[in-house]
């Protein structure tokens, strides 16, 4: 594992958007911290995922907010998208809920670090022509 560092391949080149991406990074590597600590807490792990869990249903909200005010036409396959990691990620915490052990954990960071590196750019980074400079 290892810091996720914000780079300008990931701009949307909207401002909402892009400091919620921040955000998830953070969280992210918050939890890189917590799992690379000399000593595994769960408690300190499972305040991160909340946090992450949250944060991320809360920024999907705003993205989709969004793409409707611009008309984004691949809209509904996005949504789709945001709906399936929600699932898994709600998935693995909850595998993590009932065995909080370090290696649930580390399932966690990795899907969520993979998912979201691969979404920002590949998929969130078409929102670009359609988003920018646009204030919501």
């Amino acid at each position: 594992m290892g810091v996720i560092t914000w780079r300008r391949q990931l701009s949307v080149g909207q401002p909402s958007i892009d400091e919620d991406h921040k955000h998830l990074i953070e969280y992210l590597n918050e939890l890189d911290a917590a799992l690379n600590s000399r000593s595994f807490m769960p408690v300190r792990v499972a305040k991160i995922l909340m946090k992450l869990l949250e944060y991320t249903q809360q920024h999907f909200a705003r993205e989709e907010k969004i793409m409707q005010a611009v008309h984004y036409p691949k809209f509904e396959e996005h949504v789709r998208q945001h709906q399936e990691a929600v699932r898994t990620l709600s998935e693995l915490s909850a595998v993590f809920t009932r065995d909080p052990t370090h290696q649930n954990a580390e399932r966690i960071y990795t899907f969520t670090a993979n998912w979201l590196v691969h979404h920002i750019i590949m998929q969130d980074t078409q929102l670009t022509p359609y988003v920018r400079g646009v204030w919501v």
